[in-house]
């Protein structure tokens, strides 16, 4: 059984997934640098990844929507986001390690994968 409040709060985080995703497709270079990416690293390559970054978020947001009109997918569904969200953590700790000059962005990053999976797995801990 899921209760009002989860079913807002994950309603919100499936919005919330959608919006991050939308972010990149419409705005590609405000993106880049809300995330504090360097001005020298916006070009047509990282532009074409942002996007499909964003056609993934706006996918997973999707996804918790059919899930949450197919309630006995809850629980798998929060365990995927949220190993997303582990897999996108460790692919920001290579620029990290490797002192690629994108501390400052890939930190702020490793924030959102780090709230969004622990989300994820409190939201599947209230269930």
């Amino acid at each position: 059984m899921i209760t009002p409040l989860l079913h807002a709060l994950l309603v919100a985080m499936g919005v919330a997934r959608v919006l991050i995703g939308i972010a990149p497709l419409l705005a590609p270079s405000f993106s880049s640098r809300l995330l504090a990416f360097p001005t020298a690293h916006d070009n047509a390559t990282a532009r074409l990844m942002g996007r499909l970054f964003g056609v993934r978020d706006v996918g997973l947001g999707l996804l918790v929507f059919y899930a949450l009109g197919h309630v006995e997918l809850l629980p798998a569904m929060c365990v995927f986001q949220a190993m997303m969200d582990g897999g996108d953590l460790l692919s920001i700790m290579v620029p990290l390690v490797r002192r690629q000059g994108i501390d400052r962005a890939a930190w702020l990053s490793a924030g959102f994968a780090l709230v969004g999976g622990a989300s994820w797995l409190v939201v599947l801990a209230a269930m």
